[in-house]
């Protein structure tokens, strides 16, 4: 007989679950991944970050955020930071567990230095691959079939700032997430009426100050923070040899530690990024012309990915920011820019990593989340893992040993084996949009991936028309201050898990 679901606990924590294991060795305290990522997040490390900050004046930052007030945030606040690109219906639930985790950290640093410590969501409206924004997967629970729900972004290749979504389709896809939440049809429609297509980013921004902004959430644009920081690019366009050094160093750092390298160092270009013609692409080494037009129109020019903290640095009093795995490689990476700027890099803080489960869910897994099987669900929803995972070692013996015969072509099986990595992962996966499975294997793995990397939070969220109580059950579960831990929880569709 299973557990009965009212006697289930509401969450469980399983630490060997995270997604980067090598960050339990950073939380305790190795040398080598201290030196590359800073001291992990502590009382001590937060309170060094803060007095740094607070010897800083940046006058204007609050009036470029964002509230679900219309309130700005005290003029010495300091800011714990998110971000991500301005995915369509807002994206993976990771986006939300980045979220919440700055709102859960903001909240206690505000109790314990006693002053205002906001949690902003930066939206990187300055990115501009339509192709990685433009959908939406969600899980059909009862036949346990994914689903991509797409909505076109145009123009197609210009800066997220200056284009805009389809309002028809829009409107669409967020009428079919609301119809899998279950929202009631009256909130839907109130919320529909607030959410815009254009900019880009204010469709996310809506959606998250909906879900998330009576939790004390923030939202700023990208743009507001490069437009206040031209110095910064400025410099980089001057001195590209600054990056150069930086990066190739944090790459020395990462490949003896094991870890993956994010940017070329051996890549002559300056980390900035130029729109012309509703076209934005990185700048070519040597462009004479360059510093000229960055004179005449700086608006027109965005950090790359390795400058943009430098730049988030210099426009906000950031005491930390929270991430993912891959932002933890790259940030670590470029890590000591900060340096070259006279700036105090933040503590970096890993973000909430969970996986939710319906009531129905669990009655059908037994009634229990301590018995709940990941690694079960990834092998049942994904078939092909081994084939897959076969694959992946064999592309990395090959690009590791051409980098031996030839360390020239290093830069180039790097490039070989993301290629190969994104191309294998694609082609394995292609059988899950085809047929039906089990739906509680979909939608825990689904196609064996960690749930919160691909699926939709908004259907969540919105559940029996109650977000609030959706977003409160993720700040709750967010512990910024402990070692990592991945999280199985019950969504608060009842009163006694709510």
């Amino acid at each position: 007989m299973s557990t009965p679901l009212a006697a289930a606990p509401p969450s469980v924590r399983r630490p060997p679950l995270v997604h980067a294991p090598w960050t339990h060795a950073w939380w305790q305290g190795r040398a080598d991944l201290v030196e590359l990522f800073g001291p992990p997040p502590s009382p001590a490390s937060l309170a060094a970050a803060a007095a740094a900050q607070s010897r800083r004046e940046l006058p204007g930052w609050t009036s470029w955020v964002r509230s679900a007030s219309g309130r700005a945030p005290p003029a010495d606040a300091l800011v714990v930071l998110a971000g991500q690109q301005p995915v369509l219906a807002g994206g993976a639930a990771l986006v939300a567990h980045k979220a919440a985790t700055a709102v859960r950290l903001a909240r206690d640093l505000s109790a314990s230095l006693r002053r205002p410590v906001v949690p902003v969501f930066l939206l990187a409206d300055e990115d501009h691959d339509s192709s990685e924004v433009d959908h939406v997967d969600v899980v059909d629970e009862a036949s346990g079939r994914l689903r991509r729900l797409r909505c076109p972004i145009s123009p197609r290749s210009a800066a997220f700032r200056e284009a805009a979504w389809d309002p028809l389709q829009l409107r669409a896809t967020l009428e079919t997430l609301a119809e899998l939440s279950g929202e009631h049809a009256q909130n839907v429609a109130r919320r529909l009426g607030d959410v815009e297509a254009a900019p880009a980013s204010a469709h996310v921004a809506a959606l998250l100050l909906d879900t998330l902004g009576s939790q004390g959430l923030l939202c700023v644009e990208a743009h507001r923070l490069t437009h206040a920081s031209q110095p910064i690019l400025e410099a980089a366009l001057t001195h590209p040899e600054w990056a150069g050094e930086v990066l190739a160093g944090g790459a020395r750092q990462l490949e003896r530690a094991g870890l993956r390298v994010s940017f070329d160092p051996a890549d002559p270009r300056p980390l900035l990024l130029e729109t012309r013609d509703q076209r934005r692409r990185r700048l070519a080494a040597g462009d004479d012309g360059a510093r000229r037009r960055l004179a005449e129109a700086p608006d027109a020019f965005s950090p790359h990915a390795a400058l943009r903290p430098i730049v988030q640095a210099a426009a906000l009093p950031v005491v930390a920011q929270v991430c993912g795995p891959s932002e933890l490689l790259y940030l670590g990476q470029a890590r000591a820019l900060h340096a070259r700027f006279g700036l105090a890099p933040p503590v970096l803080v890993p973000r909430l990593e969970a996986t939710r489960v319906t009531a129905a869910q669990l009655r059908d897994l037994g009634g229990d989340l301590r018995g709940v099987d990941l690694d079960d669900a990834a092998r049942r929803s994904h078939p092909l893992a081994a084939e897959e995972h076969a694959l992946l070692e064999a592309a990395e013996r090959l690009a590791r040993a051409v980098a031996q015969a030839s360390p020239a072509l290093a830069p180039r099986a790097r490039r070989w084996r993301a290629q190969a990595e994104s191309t294998a992962r694609r082609l394995a996966a292609a059988p899950h949009w085809h047929g039906a499975r089990g739906a509680a294997w979909s939608a825990l793995r689904p196609r064996g991936r960690p749930q919160d990397t691909l699926l939709a939070w908004l259907p969540d969220a919105w559940r029996a028309g109650r977000p609030a109580a959706w977003a409160a059950r993720l700040v709750e579960l967010a512990a910024p201050l402990d070692p990592p831990e991945h999280v199985l929880h019950l969504l608060p569709e009842e009163p006694a898990h709510g």
